[in-house]
């Protein structure tokens, strides 16, 4: 992976409702897992859905794209890796890479957040990307990203004070 923003990872133990007529994943499923992922990213990085709407906006889902790659079956574990791929005007796009998980192979990450050198154990199962509009509530219409948010999901967040809040570094 190259991805230049900092990766986040939520992990999912696959439940046997989840599962389709081939004992596999439902296809549908995976949207969950992503958005699941994505709400969890934003929370470590300090944004829960209040402070999104005290900001004055909320992220809205305009397109997914998934490849399905590999089967996923009932009592795995996955890892479902999310980054800021872009955000600009009103637009936020966030990529994902969904891997097999073996929990006591490898232990999870205390905060989410990955190390830069962090490599999955195997080949991803699926690849996706959302993207996503910043809109306001009360209008319903789009409008641009508040100043600074950007910056919160493209920097490497790690380390810095007052990151576990979203909050800008001074400087």
């Amino acid at each position: 992976m190259t991805e230049a923003a900092p990766r986040f990872a939520a992990y999912f133990k696959v439940r046997h409702h989840e599962m389709d007529a081939l004992g596999h994943v439902n296809n549908a499923v995976y949207l969950h897992y992503l958005e699941q992922a994505a709400i969890a990213h934003s929370d470590a990085l300090g944004f829960t859905i209040a402070r999104l709407a005290a900001l004055g906006g909320v992220f809205i889902a305009r397109r997914h794209e998934i490849d399905y790659l590999r089967p996923a079956a009932a009592g795995d574990t996955l890892q479902v890796i999310t980054w800021a791929a872009e955000m600009r005007g009103a637009l936020a796009v966030r990529d994902y890479a969904i891997h097999r998980h073996d929990p006591v192979a490898g232990g999870l990450p205390g905060d989410g957040f990955l190390p830069p050198d962090f490599a999955p154990a195997g080949p991803p199962l699926v690849r996706a990307r959302t993207h996503w509009a910043w809109v306001d509530p009360a209008a319903g219409r789009p409008r641009r990203l508040p100043a600074g948010l950007a910056a919160v999901y493209l920097t490497e967040r790690r380390g810095v004070p007052g990151a576990e809040r979203g909050d800008q570094e001074e400087g």
